[in-house]
């Protein structure tokens, strides 16, 4: 006897209005090639800081390691104010559907996890300018490598967060468990993915 048809899944309404159905095309990125892209452009960065500006070893890891450092904490203001930001507005809510509304829908569909270069391109080139008029010429090259690596590290965590169940080493545990209490307990806490520091330090970590 023949059961009852299965019903059709279908995915969220992502975009309604151009652009929003062109760049749809690019949200099935792979995360590998974004973190080769923007790692590869990171150690050139780093590259061209040691040996065109003349940086002394321990001043450019200096620099590198306070770009990553500056990456976290930019990390978690992105995901609290700008990804979960949505209110009435039509065009703001198509906007942070495509950014991160879909994704929280439908967690488990990589094509949301990784985002787009024609997004994160143009923001990219916004903090460049922005480090490099704070630090200027000589110093923004190694900074922004480590800035760079960061979001490239981030974008494979969380990657791996959602392709892998279980972390592939103890120590990471805890990213794992924070990040799937974000999705599917506590959504307007534990912003952190790379690390749970500024979840700490803002007080929103939540109870586990």
């Amino acid at each position: 006897m023949a059961g009852k048809p299965r019903k059709q899944f279908t995915y969220p309404q992502v975009f309604w209005k151009q652009p929003w159905e062109w760049l749809s095309r690019y949200r099935d990125i792979n995360t590998h090639l974004t973190m080769a892209f923007y790692g590869g452009i990171s150690l050139a960065m780093l590259g061209y800081a040691v040996l065109y500006q003349k940086l002394l070893w321990w001043q450019a890891i200096g620099l590198f390691v306070a770009g990553t450092f500056t990456w976290t904490f930019t990390e978690y203001l992105l995901h609290r104010f700008v990804l979960h930001y949505v209110e009435e507005n039509p065009t703001i809510q198509r906007w942070h559907n495509f950014m991160h509304g879909a994704h929280h829908d439908i967690p488990r569909d990589l094509r949301f996890v990784t985002a787009s270069p024609f997004v994160t391109l143009p923001i990219a080139v916004v903090f460049w300018v922005l480090f490099w008029l704070l630090l200027g010429w000589q110093w923004v090259w190694a900074f922004f490598a480590g800035f760079g690596v960061g979001y490239s590290l981030y974008e494979y965590v969380h990657y791996a967060i959602h392709r892998y169940p279980h972390p592939p080493l103890p120590f990471l545990r805890g990213l794992w468990q924070n990040h799937n209490l974000h999705h599917f307990k506590t959504p307007e806490r534990r912003f952190g993915v790379t690390t749970t520091f500024w979840d700490w330090v803002f007080g929103t970590k939540g109870a586990a």
